[in-house]
């Protein structure tokens, strides 16, 4: 279904804008700080198992009972990243400069 007359008819807008994805990334980065905050007050004594525990196993064996914390707080950093770089797509989109 067209929206205007010029679209074509394979166009399919962008589900979410590049600020909306910053967000979705900050949001996601705030639930790894909380779990990274989370394991660190209460670390875990065994190591895990279950569908994701290789994961968790790697960080135990390298970093001890922290290393959850350690994952948690890596995987929040790079939501972090990953919302920079959105919030800078935003920006450039929109003709503003990061400075």
């Amino acid at each position: 279904m067209k929206i205007w007359p010029g679209q074509t008819e394979d166009f399919k807008p962008p589900l979410l804008s590049p600020k909306e994805k910053g967000n979705l990334w900050l949001g996601l980065a705030g639930i790894f700080f909380v779990g990274s905050a989370t394991s660190y007050f209460y670390p875990s004594a065994t190591p895990s198992t279950g569908r994701w525990a290789w994961l968790h196993n790697i960080f135990f064996n390298q970093f001890g009972p922290s290393g959850d914390f350690v994952l948690f707080l890596v995987l929040g950093c790079v939501g972090v990243l990953a919302a920079l770089k959105q919030y800078s797509a935003y920006s450039s989109e929109k003709g503003g400069t990061n400075a």
